[in-house]
């Protein structure tokens, strides 16, 4: 994934979120070494979450993010 692309439902883009650039009608998210488009919508989700590691699900209806270093801060 070299341009930046959506995920397809169902599909999820996990690693250390490097950044998070605003386009004009997308946010563009460095996950990994992946580059993954989300909706402008996600900006208030998504901006909390670089430098961690995150999954981000996205389903039939709607994208689920989580903070996978917080899951193993508590697990510990």
């Amino acid at each position: 994934m070299n341009a930046a692309e959506y995920l397809r439902p169902w599909w999820e883009a996990r690693g250390k979120f490097h950044a998070l650039t605003e386009e004009t009608d997308r946010l563009i998210a460095k996950i990994g070494p992946a580059r993954v488009a989300f909706p402008i919508e996600l900006l208030p989700r998504l901006k909390d979450h670089v430098g961690h590691k995150i999954a981000i699900l996205r389903t039939d209806s709607d994208f689920r993010i989580r903070c996978l270093d917080e899951e193993a801060k508590n697990a510990a």
